[in-house]
């Protein structure tokens, strides 16, 4: 949680954050027919036009590997991804050296499961929040229909 707090105060707390799922679901257009579409940048800055002012510090969590793809982005906002912040956990950090004491001078890897952990969690300190399947596509989570019927 220490990782979390300082990459939202070095945000100074004043940012909104978007969850964007791509990797294996966004080559799989059978399961999810829109969301290549639906989340490549022209899409995104389409749809963030409507619900992020410009200029805002935008906090892009995601599962796509080259965070380059989202370049287009910085026309309107500044952006960041839990990489930028990686001095927060490598060998000469506070958090390295904390959890090498702690595990009898064995260093732990910031693996995958911490990765994600520590993306939910900035995305969650947004001032606005989008995610993928409730905000930006409407693919289902799980595939094509599988979304939850709303009830009436």
């Amino acid at each position: 949680m220490e990782i979390v707090s300082g990459i939202a105060s070095r945000m100074n707390w004043d940012f909104d954050s978007v969850h964007i799922v791509r990797g294996d679901k966004a080559k799989n257009a059978e399961m999810w027919p829109n969301l290549a579409a639906d989340t490549s940048p022209d899409a995104l800055l389409s749809t963030l036009r409507e619900k992020i002012d410009d200029g805002r510090q935008l906090y892009i969590a995601t599962n796509e590997q080259d965070t380059s793809f989202f370049d287009p982005l910085k026309d309107k906002y500044t952006t960041h991804f839990l990489d930028d912040f990686k001095d927060l956990w490598d060998e000469n950090s506070e958090w390295y050296s904390e959890t090498m004491q702690l595990n009898n001078k064995v260093p732990v890897e910031f693996d995958g499961y911490m990765r994600v952990a520590v993306d939910t969690e900035v995305f969650l300190r947004g001032k606005k929040q989008l995610e993928t399947f409730n905000d930006l596509t409407n693919d289902c989570k799980d595939g094509i229909n599988t979304c939850r019927m709303a009830s009436s």
